[in-house]
């Protein structure tokens, strides 16, 4: 089954999105203290966790 274009783009730019997002959280977390690390990589992994299943709704499984 051929996926249109438009929604491979979406899955493209989701992707990208969560890459910005996971640098920009990186380094703000180098130049702060170290006390919210364990926040900040229980928030990195739940969004990795969840976006296989983002994905998979996005292109309508």
């Amino acid at each position: 089954m051929q996926q249109p274009s438009s929604m491979m783009m979406a899955g493209v730019l989701v992707t990208l999105a969560l890459f910005v997002l996971i640098g920009y959280v990186v380094r703000t977390l180098s130049t702060s203290t170290h006390t919210r690390l364990a926040g900040v990589l229980a928030a990195i992994a739940s969004l990795i966790i969840a976006f296989p299943a983002v994905l998979y709704a996005l292109y309508g499984g």
